[in-house]
């Protein structure tokens, strides 16, 4: 039971850290002045129809969508990159304490 426990709250600091490691990298990244890329439009209106969404969205939707879709990109970058430090960390950990 301490090792679930354990293993839950190892997995739920991991989430919360990938998700604050990706706010902080979307407030790095957005004080660079740029355009919305034209293929995240396409690509925004083209899901938005195949989900069904008969009106044209305006342009203010699809912005919000594309900092939505850049928010999660950025946790999901954090997580990989935290995912590799842990392992780093953990075989380094194993082969020192295993002299």
């Amino acid at each position: 039971m301490k090792r679930i426990i354990q293993r839950g709250a190892c997995g739920l600091a991991f989430v919360v850290a990938s998700l604050v490691g990706g706010w902080w990298l979307g407030e790095i990244l957005s004080s660079f002045s740029f355009a919305m890329p034209y293929w995240l439009d396409v690509a925004i209106r083209a899901a938005m129809h195949m989900a069904g969404e008969p009106d044209p969205l305006d342009p203010e939707d699809i912005e919000t969508i594309g900092l939505v879709l850049l928010f999660v990109t950025y946790c999901i970058v954090v997580a990989v990159v935290l995912a590799s430090a842990l392992r780093l960390v953990r075989g380094y950990l194993g082969k020192r304490l295993a002299r």
